[in-house]
């Protein structure tokens, strides 16, 4: 039987594919690394991994801000010596889907 964790990433993986409109796909050797597909994108969930506490902090501020205006936060983030078009984008999913 599959321990609570693994069950927890599954649902978790079912649950954000579906709100994009697509399917989990499943662990048989034709993921290629992807969680689940749509047309634009290929994703791969991640549940239970720290994210760091000043990413979130920013995030955070940013969010705020921006909710002030009627507006979506966003942090653009990159580690030193990285080329700007490796930086990562990172909001909030509810806010990336356009829900309020």
């Amino acid at each position: 039987m599959a321990d609570v964790s693994e069950r927890a990433w599954k649902q978790f993986e079912r649950r954000l594919a579906h709100a994009l409109g697509t399917q989990r796909i499943p662990v048989t050797g034709e993921r290629a690394g992807a969680d689940f597909v749509d047309a634009d994108y290929a994703y791969q969930a991640k549940l239970g991994r720290r994210c760091p506490a000043y990413l979130q902090a920013w995030l955070a501020g940013i969010s705020t801000a921006a909710a002030q205006r009627g507006l979506r936060g966003v942090v653009i983030w990159k580690p030193k010596g990285a080329r700007d078009a490796d930086a990562l984008v990172v909001l909030k999913f509810k806010d990336w889907r356009g829900e309020a």
